[in-house]
């Protein structure tokens, strides 16, 4: 796996330009985040995480959310400084990152959540779990949201509205990648491929990271795409 996979994956991204990189078909109205719009989210999250939170390699972060675009963000993020990243369903069971989850360790299992994490974002923040970090993201898996609308706990920080006051640039130097590593399949000529995902990504991103590598975009959750929709969206493929 590439150390710089991070730097790599931001800058497709940002080649990408106006192509749609994420379609998000779950919420009342169709969401797209263009390969610029989807790079800025995640170089003002890595700028967060890193400025406000001072995120290390190695530290640990648990996702406790609902499965969003937003956590997906998050994840890339957090993968993106070295972070040991934990994701959670919102509901405290475990979801692999991985296309294929391990006998140990079958979805929908209760997870092995680190002690003490250095960063939990959650849309819970009264849990004991969000009460155990040591820094708490707070945000609601709303694409348009401005932010956090319920009761904001003392120190707690309010994701999307603190995320949008940092850099457009990437300010950090990236340490290494330490998340899933891409699928590795043959460069495709004509068509960037478009991939049907479960939820938001998070449980299949060997083949997410493949197909933004490459161009490409993903479409999701697939429970909530219609047939006619996904035809619409080009889909080449599912995860």
């Amino acid at each position: 796996m590439s150390t710089d996979l991070n730097t790599q994956l931001l800058s497709t991204l940002e080649r990408s330009g106006p192509n749609p990189a994420l379609a998000w078909y779950g919420e009342a109205a169709r969401i797209e985040l263009s390969g610029h719009v989807l790079a800025n989210w995640v170089i003002k999250t890595i700028g967060h995480l890193h400025d406000e939170l001072a995120l290390e390699p190695g530290d640990t972060v648990v996702l406790d959310l609902p499965a969003h675009w937003k956590r997906l963000v998050l994840a890339i993020a957090a993968w993106s400084l070295g972070a040991e990243v934990t994701v959670l369903d919102g509901r405290g069971a475990a979801v692999s990152a991985e296309a294929d989850l391990s006998a140990e360790q079958p979805a929908g299992a209760p997870a092995a959540v680190p002690q003490e994490p250095r960063v939990v974002a959650t849309d819970r923040p009264e849990s004991p779990l969000a009460q155990s970090a040591d820094e708490l993201l707070v945000l609601e898996p709303v694409s348009l949201t401005p932010r956090y609308s319920g009761h904001l706990p003392a120190l707690a920080h309010d994701w999307v509205s603190e995320v949008r006051a940092h850099p457009d640039q990437l300010g950090v130097i990236l340490p290494a990648w330490s998340g899933p590593v891409p699928e590795q399949s043959e460069p495709a000529a004509g068509t960037p491929p478009r991939l049907l995902v479960p939820e938001d990504g998070c449980g299949s991103m060997p083949a997410v990271l493949r197909v933004l590598l490459a161009g490409g975009g993903i479409v999701s959750p697939s429970a909530m795409v219609t047939e006619r929709q996904a035809s619409d969206e080009a889909v080449t493929g599912t995860a």
